[in-house]
């Protein structure tokens, strides 16, 4: 039996390759898809939940006003707690969403930049990417101007609130798809350099941009002019997850053949390169940073430091910090999380084989996480509409709480207003991704834009 070669130590291992037309598309791991749900969903309670999160640091931690709805949240220091929390969940929802694309598009345009026709190749499919978030945000838009034309006005209809500030996330992915080829063209020939200085890179690039981005949130309010540096640090910090994800996906390729002893691990993945490992793995013989366990402890840990931080905030009435901590799409606490949800996910595939497992949920679970995009795009352009609904959902079990003279009766009442908003918010999410999955990308696939 040949033996493979050895490789140059520090020098990531590449597997045989096939030309790039003959791969065909990868299943979908049922894991990877509840967590892209899962982010949705998150996304939505972060935005109906945003105007409590708001009201409560404008009105602080002052007594209760029968004639302050808001004051019921702020008198009850478990239900500031949990606003406060649900601010971080917006941050990782987005988090999550980069690294799901970035995990599975970065490590294929590594793979595939090592072969002739790379560009041309993705040349066409960074079109056909980008073309597709130009249709998608065509095809609503057009939408919402029938609406404002033949249903009813909508406030917000107009070129800046909806193509520069409501459409903001959808743009920074759209670049970030864009120069996706480039970057995966450098990172995987520093990877065949040699595989530490592209992680001490990574790990070097992922601290210093957290800490602009603390430098930005204790330093800074308020919104940015769309050309000033801390407004981009945001948009740096999606791009940041997206390629960190994509080399975890890189790197879990690689070690694949070794941890399931197939002998498809690839050059310098041989017995020798093996025994050197033991030590770093489980009984099951998977490295321990690719063991679901082990990042679902982090993620219990990280969660507990959060509530803790968050819950000293609240009890010495200190608002600014978790403002400061949760600042737009800048706080590490989310950032962390979305690192741990992902590992997550891919580790349970890669033990369990999620992407040919069966589930009853499955069919419904793929549905919906494909809207995701639609998602983006039909809750910003159609706020005026959506919000006001949700907030005459939720007035009603707010007002009461703020009226209530019993701490009981206060508490049942808060319960029922977070109960409203989720629930609120969770039928948004089906309702758009519902109809996104019967008309828009039925008409993409026709356009030839999706598969």
């Amino acid at each position: 039996m040949p033996q493979p070669v050895p490789q140059p130590e520090g020098r990531m291992p590449w597997k045989g390759r096939t030309p790039a037309r003959t791969r065909s598309k990868s299943p979908r791991i049922f894991a990877v898809e509840m967590l892209r749900l899962l982010a949705i969903v998150g996304i939505a309670i972060f935005h109906t939940f945003l105007p409590a999160f708001e009201g409560v640091l404008g009105y602080g931690p002052r007594p209760i006003d029968p004639n302050t709805p808001i004051s019921a949240v702020t008198g009850s220091l478990w239900a500031v707690w949990l606003v406060m929390m649900i601010k971080f969940v917006g941050a990782w929802g987005n988090h999550a969403f980069f690294m799901i694309s970035g995990y599975f598009l970065l490590p294929r345009m590594m793979r595939d930049s090592l072969e002739t026709g790379y560009w041309r190749r993705q040349a066409g499919a960074t079109v056909r990417r980008v073309a597709q978030v130009l249709a998608t945000v065509a095809f609503y838009t057009l939408i919402m101007l029938a609406v404002d034309r033949f249903v009813m006005p909508v406030a917000s209809a107009g070129w800046k609130e909806w193509f520069l500030l409501g459409l903001e996330f959808v743009w920074v992915y759209t670049l970030v798809v864009a120069f996706a080829p480039f970057v995966a063209w450098l990172l995987a020939r520093i990877a065949r350099w040699n595989a530490a200085v592209l992680i001490a890179l990574a790990t070097v690039v992922t601290v210093l941009v957290y800490v602009l981005n603390a430098y930005v949130a204790f330093t800074s309010t308020g919104s940015f002019a769309l050309f000033d540096w801390r407004k981009w640090m945001g948009a740096l910090s999606y791009a940041v997850s997206f390629v960190l994800a994509g080399l975890v996906g890189y790197v879990m390729r690689r070690a694949r053949g070794t941890v399931t002893g197939d002998g498809r691990g690839g050059a310098g993945y041989g017995r020798e390169a093996g025994r050197g490992r033991e030590a770093g793995r489980g009984k099951s013989g998977r490295p321990l940073w690719m063991r679901a366990g082990v990042w679902a402890w982090m993620l219990v840990a990280v969660l507990a430091v959060l509530s803790v931080v968050v819950a000293w905030a609240v009890a010495k009435g200190d608002y600014s910090l978790m403002y400061r901590l949760s600042f737009k799409s800048t706080s590490a606490f989310s950032f962390v999380l979305a690192v741990c949800s992902l590992m997550i996910a891919v580790a349970h595939a890669e033990a369990r084989h999620a992407s040919a497992a069966r589930s009853p949920f499955r069919p419904a679970v793929q549905a919906l996480a494909s809207g995701i995009l639609g998602f983006y795009v039909v809750q910003s352009l159609a706020g005026e509409l959506w919000k006001p609904l949700c907030d005459r959902a939720m007035a009603p079990a707010l007002a009461d709480a703020a009226l209530a003279g019993a701490p009981v009766a206060r508490f049942g009442w808060l319960l029922a207003w977070f109960a409203v908003g989720i629930v609120f918010s969770i039928g948004f999410v089906v309702v758009v991704c519902v109809c996104d999955r019967c008309i828009r990308q039925p008409l993409l696939r026709a356009l030839k834009l999706s598969r």
